[in-house]
């Protein structure tokens, strides 16, 4: 029992290390995960204003707008980020790495998920294109899905490139360059941009129809005609009219006390 009692406790003082070892590159991948949830906010911010023809919004816009139209992905990038850095913290050889069922997924990601995205990024502004907007968005969101699945796998294999010393892995019987991971940092910095962009514009045209779900509010000057609620900012809000005609809405800016929310009593 003394003995057992040892080994957990040199366990336990072996993870504590770990953990403490571990935490600056978490810290520095939090950060870095943090400018690129900035950096895809804004692009998607931008591509769905452009649409309404209201860029000129962008200069109200908070940076917490751009950090929320991306939290989710941002979550599940750093989850699959630290499932594969710990993982591979407690594997004790190469050996054990390399023959792992979980580090053959993540080669097989690495192999054919930088051309499965690439396709995306090709088919998705087609379909756009010729109107086929919720099929974009569809695809769009599993783009968003294959840059987490192979972020995560890139990360493993560089990470267990680092760990090892070795130029190249043998699994499955095939030998594996971990250049292959850096091609697939490469695509998916072009997904970061065409995704959010896309996202944004195809939105930006649901939201354009008469059916659109934004809030519908009314102006006291103009109390016979219903608006949608594109943006607000503190006390200033930006509507347009639910029916208009031509490609890009006449968004205005109005103060809070000017609107209502429910119809004009007849």
């Amino acid at each position: 029992m003394p003995r057992d009692d040892l080994d957990k406790s040199n366990a336990a003082r072996a993870g504590a290390r770990r953990l403490i070892e571990q935490t600056p590159k978490a810290l520095a991948g939090l950060a870095a995960m943090s400018g690129v949830a900035y950096l895809a906010g804004s692009i998607y911010t931008k591509a769905y204003f452009s649409e309404f023809g209201a860029s000129w919004i962008l200069d109200e816009v908070p940076a917490a707008t751009y950090f929320s139209q991306s939290w989710v992905p941002l979550l599940l990038l750093l989850y699959f980020g630290y499932l594969a850095t710990t993982n591979l913290a407690v594997l004790g050889s190469q050996d054990d790495v390399t023959a792992s069922f979980r580090f053959g997924l993540s080669v097989a990601m690495v192999r054919y998920g930088s051309w499965f995205l690439l396709a995306l990024l090709g088919i998705i502004p087609l379909l756009s294109a010729f109107g086929y907007v919720m099929s974009a968005i569809v695809l769009s969101m599993i783009g968003v899905a294959a840059i987490l699945l192979l972020f995560s796998s890139a990360l493993e294999l560089i990470v267990v490139r680092f760990r090892t010393l070795n130029t190249t892995f043998n699994t499955m019987d095939r030998p594996i360059d971990p250049s292959m991971a850096y091609i697939a940092f490469a695509v998916i910095a072009a997904a970061l941009y065409v995704i959010p962009a896309q996202l944004g514009l195809n939105w930006a045209r649901i939201d354009k129809q008469p059916t659109s779900s934004l809030l519908a509010v009314y102006l006291h000057s103009d109390a016979e005609k219903e608006y949608r609620l594109l943006f607000s900012v503190g006390e200033r809000l930006y509507v347009f009219p639910a029916k208009f005609e031509g490609t890009y809405p006449p968004v205005r800016a109005t103060a809070i006390v000017n609107v209502g929310f429910t119809p004009p009593q007849r």
